[in-house]
């Protein structure tokens, strides 16, 4: 009831509602992938709890007497007790997360059509903040990202938790450990099935090589029996490969082979694990803060912006360092142009229209006649040449 009103304030096919649509939509799916996660973990306690209750009931019933059914009463609550100390604690869990998606909701909520500018840029410092904290997370820069929490307030709305957990198995798999990486795609096995992924596999395949690397060849086909022949992305040609390292040593220069044995695929588990995690949870490969900033360089660049004559000292692109972050991206696609006065960065039309000077460079009517009034003579930006205001021209654009 103290939630978001019943009137969606982002009404379908607003620049606003288009907006949110694009850029936030983790900060929903993010918490409400993991409430599902939760709430199927939770269904299958439950269902194991109530079917071990019932299983207990029937044996109680079972037994010849009344005294040997009361007998058996005591264990039968301690039971009870325990589903139900299980059962509050999933709740607790599912209450949590339906919390942060309602507040989530609200945050969304308040980014309405509203006159008040202070309270919209107030709401956009703090998205700022969110992609801030998002590329700290990914950078694996934890205490500014949690500075940043802090500070702006906005701990409802960051997936610190996430990252952090996932560090933590990205830091095993870095120590040579599969095990916690193994557990997360055990708790995660339905729906690793339904992207198709490989990790688990790949996982059970570095044990082995592992073993192989120890000299320990009968261990290392008695795991191969017991873990890899059913592992999730399994195929018949990755199994053959596999097993054919048993006639290879660590050392050995054949290339196809050479590879499995490099220390390199554990780098190679921990990219496929990052990417794994991020798929799960419907976040982006890349962060949100280096999406926006790469499309905004790339609507506003030029061929101007890597000139040497041509630069301006107002365009973001043409100064450091977004310049040199902005050289592999794509120039700006502009279906209209138009005249911007190099002075003054007013647009140049009927109302400021552009004048050339004798030595052909061109400005805006406005920036000239104010220059004349302070300086008494026009000087070039470009070449420091001086022209009185009569020798300018007026130039047509067709």
């Amino acid at each position: 009831s103290s939630g978001i009103n019943a009137e969606w304030p982002l009404r379908p096919g607003t620049s606003k509602c288009a907006e949110v649509g694009a850029l936030e939509y983790t900060t929903v799916k993010v918490p409400y992938e993991v409430l599902n996660k939760k709430f199927r973990q939770a269904q299958k306690i439950i269902d194991r709890e109530i079917s071990q209750l019932n299983t207990q009931i029937t044996n109680i019933m079972k037994l010849p007497s009344t005294e040997m059914q009361q007998q058996a009463m005591p264990a039968f609550k301690e039971k009870l007790g325990s589903f139900r100390n299980r059962y509050s604690d999933c709740l607790v869990k599912e209450g949590g997360y339906a919390k942060k998606c309602l507040r989530r909701l609200e945050y969304l909520a308040d980014y309405t059509e509203q006159s008040d500018l202070k309270v919209e840029n107030s709401w956009k410092k703090k998205r700022l903040d969110k992609m801030l904290v998002d590329y700290f997370l990914r950078n694996a820069y934890y205490d500014a990202a949690l500075l940043v929490v802090k500070s702006s307030g906005i701990e409802d709305i960051v997936d610190t938790d996430l990252f952090i957990s996932g560090r933590e198995i990205e830091k095993s798999l870095e120590a040579h450990n599969t095990g916690p990486c193994l557990q997360w795609c055990h708790e995660n096995k339905s729906r690793l099935k339904k992207t198709k992924s490989t990790l688990e596999f790949n996982l059970h395949t570095q044990n082995f090589i592992e073993q192989i690397r120890s000299t320990d060849y009968m261990g290392a086909i008695a795991y191969a029996q017991k873990h890899m022949v059913d592992s999730e992305g399994m195929t018949k040609e990755k199994l053959q490969e596999t097993m054919a390292l048993l006639a290879f040593r660590p050392s050995t220069q054949c290339q196809k082979y050479m590879g499995l044995f490099s220390p390199t695929r554990w780098e190679e588990l921990v990219l496929e694990f990052r990417t794994s995690n991020y798929e799960l949870h419907h976040l982006h490969s890349d962060s949100l803060l280096s999406t926006v900033l790469q499309s905004g360089l790339s609507a506003i660049k030029t061929h101007q912006c890597y000139s040497a004559t041509e630069k301006s000292g107002d365009c973001p692109v043409c100064n450091e360092p977004l310049n040199t972050l902005a050289t592999s991206l794509p120039f700006s696609h502009c279906t209209q142009s138009r005249l911007i006065c190099r002075i003054s960065g007013e647009v140049m039309n009927e109302h400021n229209c552009p004048m050339m000077l004798p030595n052909g460079n061109v400005y805006g009517e406005h920036a000239l006649k104010e220059m004349m009034a302070v300086e008494g003579i026009v000087t070039c930006p470009r070449t420091k040449e001086k022209f009185w205001l009569d020798q300018a021209q007026k130039v047509f654009v067709m």
